[in-house]
């Protein structure tokens, strides 16, 4: 065991407790640390983040670690189970059967994996998400638990716009491409577009009370900054829908003077922003490398095969091990096959190593490691949470839960979107952000009945 190992276990062994200690003694704290849940998701980081195991891999997950949403929402969970928050509990909240279907198959695909210990790393992720989206169902019960988790979500956007800006003006350290406390910029734009619909359309709704009414603007400004910056176009692409589509909606549900006065001034400063950053946006366009974009096709087709020739794919993380180990590694180098003297030396240089990594179509990726009926039951997952929103944003009739969960639509479906381009739902920052705003939107429902009660 490694030192970085011992303190990883050490932090988690101490930590949780802590928590549970803190709830216990000052149990008012209970929605100022829920706030506190949602602002972590987005550093996931060291020094706040400590691995437990890690091994070097190409793939998605590369092994257990703990994080500062960990230790809070595990010790909110021992908080609840105790009977401590005096409440009654939600042992089975809506989609859990689709949930632990979703882990069955992921189970099933490590049977005939080569590397099964590879897929425990997405499964370990898989469990936390679901007692995260567990907690979160069982902690917001009223209007303040909402907002709890709301504003944390905001300051998360406004932490990122700092970080951005710094970096990038201050520091130096990002001259090109911003990432924030993320791997990659389009982690970056992901997390943020999923956030900054909900905050608008409670600007929108006049929901945002004192001082977050003027924070609101802020995080909808940074929000599309920190997408600017990333210079990710699909990204820059739905983030432009996602604010015209929470706005317009908005005011197609409740048109009022003040809603369309806002749309007009945010327009307006959209537009001062698009033209002083058009140039760079334009230039990323126009040279954005083909190979890029050749190098998805190549992945994807790779998953394809993978989920045609294995109906249980090639197990749940174990497609970059696949690509590099096997044949399938010639579907992303297929014109070079023809020519190359000799496979294995090719294999090994820069260049045979240069194209490798994992698929950027996340319902694809699904497909190659836990096949066909995996991938099936993955969107079904996915689209039983969506479909349950559209039906709690037609039952609405407060402005305040409509404008939640208008957002939250918004929100989830740019990271539907991005998900035909990209594979980042399954990093840890947007998949945990995922869960709790999927345990925010399910308990906003709830709330919404026991109010009309």
């Amino acid at each position: 065991m490694t030192v970085a190992s011992l303190l990883g276990i050490l932090t988690f062994m101490i930590g949780v407790p802590a928590v549970l200690v803190t709830l216990l003694s000052f149990p008012k704290l209970r929605n100022p640390l829920l706030g506190l849940l949602a602002f972590s998701t987005c550093y996931v980081k060291k020094p706040l983040y400590q691995e437990v195991f890690f091994v070097a891999y190409r793939g998605v997950d590369r092994g257990f670690g703990v994080t500062i949403a960990d230790l809070l929402f595990f010790g909110f969970f021992l908080w609840i189970v105790s009977g401590a928050s005096k409440e009654k509990i939600i042992w089975w909240p809506y989609n859990s059967t689709m949930w632990f279907l979703l882990i069955f198959v992921s189970i099933l695909s490590l049977v005939g994996s080569p590397v099964a210990y590879y897929g425990l790393f997405t499964l370990h992720k898989l469990v936390r998400g679901y007692i995260l989206y567990w907690v979160i169902v069982n902690l917001v019960r009223d209007r303040e638990g909402i907002q709890a988790v709301v504003h944390g979500a905001l300051s998360a956007v406004i932490f990122e716009t700092v970080i951005v800006i710094w970096d990038k003006y201050v520091t130096g350290k990002v001259v090109n491409r911003s990432v924030g406390t993320f791997p990659h910029p389009n982690t970056l734009a992901m997390y943020v577009d999923l956030i900054v619909p909900m905050v608008l359309g409670l600007l929108l709704a006049g929901g945002l009370p004192r001082i977050w009414a003027k924070l609101g603007p802020l995080a909808i400004l940074g929000g599309l900054i920190c997408v600017i910056f990333t210079k990710s176009r699909a990204a820059l692409v739905i983030a432009g829908a996602a604010l015209g589509g929470a706005t317009g909606l908005s005011i197609m549900l409740k048109p009022t003077g003040k809603k369309i006065a806002i749309a007009m001034a945010g327009f307006l400063v959209i537009d001062i922003i698009g033209l002083m950053a058009a140039p760079k946006i334009i230039e990323r366009f126009q040279k954005a490398p083909e190979a890029s974009e050749l190098t998805r096709i190549y992945f994807n087709n790779a998953a394809r095969a993978m989920a045609n020739e294995h109906f249980l794919g090639m197990g749940l993380n174990s497609y970059s091990w696949s690509l590099a180990n096997t044949d399938y590694y010639w579907y992303v180098y297929a014109e070079e096959r023809d020519t190359i003297k000799d496979e294995e030396e090719f294999r090994e240089s820069d260049m045979g190593q240069s194209r490798l990594g994992t698929a950027h179509h996340i319902y694809l990726l699904f497909a190659a490691e836990t096949g066909w009926p995996g991938m099936v039951v993955f969107i079904l997952w996915l689209a039983t949470f969506y479909l349950h929103n559209v039906i709690l944003l037609f039952r609405s009739r407060d402005q305040y839960f409509q404008a939640i969960l208008l957002g939250l639509l918004v929100g989830f479906s740019t990271l539907h979107l991005q998900g035909l381009l990209e594979w980042i739902f399954r990093q840890t920052q947007v998949f945990f952000l995922f869960c709790l705003l999927s345990g925010l939107m399910v308990a906003t429902g709830r709330v919404m009945r026991q109010v009309k009660a």
